[in-house]
C-alpha cells in the first residue's frame, strides 16, 4: 500500500505528457509511412521468429515431458523435427511481416479494429505462453538437471587439473 500511495499521483500526473508523446510519435510515423513500413515488416518478421522458436521449443519440451514416448520427441525425429519447425516458423515469421506490411499500406486505412485487436492480441500471446509453460513445466522434480537448447545434459564433473602453465611457474619463483 506504501507504493500506492508514494506513487499514485506522480503516474497519474505522468499520463498526459506520455499520451502527448506517443500522439505525437504516431503522427510522424503515419506521416513517413512510406519510410517506416518496410522497418515495421522486418521488425514484425524478427519479432515472430523469436516468440515462434521460443513457443515451438516450450512446446516440445512439454510433449518430451508428458509423452516421451511419442515419436515426435524420439532421438531417430530430432533432425526431421527440427527442420520442420524450422519452416513452419519462418513461414509463419514470412506471412506476419507480408500482413504487417499489406496493413500499412495507406495511412487512410489507419487506425483500424484489425491492426488494434491484432495488436492486443500479439502482446497478450507471449505472456499468456509464458504462464502456460511455466505451470506446465514447472513439476520437474529436484536434483533432475536441466537439459540445453541441444538436448543434451549440462557437462559431467570436471576432467583432472591441467599441468602448470610458464605463468603458473613464473608466479611461484
Amino acid at each position: 500500500m506504501a507504493f500506492g500511495k508514494r506513487w499514485i499521483i506522480p503516474i497519474i500526473g505522468a499520463v498526459t505528457p506520455v499520451g502527448l508523446i506517443v500522439v505525437n510519435i504516431s503522427a510522424f510515423i503515419v506521416n513517413n509511412l512510406a519510410a517506416f513500413r518496410w522497418t515495421i515488416a522486418i521488425l514484425a518478421f524478427v519479432s515472430s521468429i523469436m516468440l515462434n522458436s521460443w513457443a515451438g521449443l516450450n512446446i516440445y519440451r512439454v510433449v518430451q515431458r508428458h509423452r516421451p514416448e511419442a515419436s515426435l520427441v524420439s532421438e531417430r525425429n530430432q533432425e526431421l523435427v527440427l527442420v520442420g519447425a524450422l519452416g513452419v516458423i519462418i513461414g509463419l515469421g514470412f506471412l506476419t511481416a507480408l500482413f504487417c506490411y499489406s496493413g500499412l499500406s495507406s495511412a487512410a486505412n489507419l487506425p483500424n479494429g484489425v491492426t488494434f485487436i491484432t495488436g492486443v492480441v500479439a502482446i497478450l500471446l507471449p505472456i499468456a505462453a509464458q504462464a502456460i509453460f511455466r505451470r506446465t513445466l514447472r513439476g520437474r522434480r529436484r536434483g533432475q538437471t536441466t537439459s540445453f537448447v541441444s538436448g543434451l545434459p549440462p557437462s559431467g564433473p570436471p576432467g583432472p587439473p591441467l599441468p602448470p602453465s610458464l605463468s603458473d611457474t613464473l608466479r611461484r619463483r
